[in-house]
């Protein structure tokens, strides 16, 4: 499981995503926002070790 740290792109936030497969190629993703309550595009930041 790979780790990447994101950010939304709206509200700022900072957060954790954790899936089974390598999105270093992407920019952006769309993806749901706890802060925003709504689906915005993301900031990729950048990989984490295994967690």
């Amino acid at each position: 499981m790979t780790a990447w740290r994101l950010k939304c792109k709206e509200c700022g936030s900072e957060w954790i995503l954790k899936v089974s497969y390598d999105i270093s190629d992407m920019k952006t993703i769309y993806h749901y926002c706890r802060k925003c309550k709504k689906n915005t595009f993301h900031e990729i930041l950048g990989r984490l070790d295994d967690q």
